[in-house]
């Protein structure tokens, strides 16, 4: 925690203040690495991440994403009653590379077009679907800065065929 964020949390009644979380160093670094890197960014010859550097940040970001995942009620952003207090945590991490620039992209339960940057691992018959639709997401996509450093890896439901669709007769022989 830096002394202006450990003075900011003084403005508030004891009750209200949120305690430092318990960063390791290496994310620390990261991260301010990366606010280095946006302030040096407007500058016309700005550094650049090297391919370490945004290998570490997917790889965070995608375990960071799997955390939540495991945290929050079904269908919901809603935190499970059990995890409410470790969910906080995982929020201020994810804020913190979302205010660095990142952007974590889940494509579960979108309707999917083969044209999308996606890799598919699989193809899933699925009965109640009228079109193709993401069933689950391996791998969220993730974009520093909106360049791409993760494509996503999805499986993707198709809709049972049951019956031959009209005006292609299927041959008996």
């Amino acid at each position: 925690m830096t002394v202006l964020s450990a003075i900011r949390q003084l403005r508030f009644p004891r009750e209200f203040r949120i305690a430092a979380s318990p960063w390791s160093d290496n994310l620390e670094q990261l991260l301010l690495r990366l606010e280095r890197f946006e302030e040096t960014a407007r500058e016309p010859q700005g550094p650049a991440l090297g391919g370490q550097e945004l290998r570490l940040l997917a790889d965070i970001g995608t375990g960071l994403w799997r955390l939540r995942q495991k945290m929050v009620k079904p269908g919901t952003n809603q935190p499970l009653d059990e995890m409410q207090r470790v969910f906080r945590h995982v929020e201020s991490v994810w804020d913190a590379l979302v205010q660095a620039g990142a952007e974590i992209q889940d494509h579960t339960d979108k309707s999917f077009d083969p044209g999308m940057s996606l890799k598919v691992v699989s193809y899933q018959p699925t009965p109640g679907l009228g079109r193709e639709r993401v069933i689950e997401t391996i791998k969220p996509t993730i974009y520093f800065k909106g360049k791409p450093i993760q494509m996503g890896e999805v499986i993707v439901g198709r809709p049972e065929r049951h019956e031959t669709p009209p005006g292609n007769p299927q041959s008996s022989q």
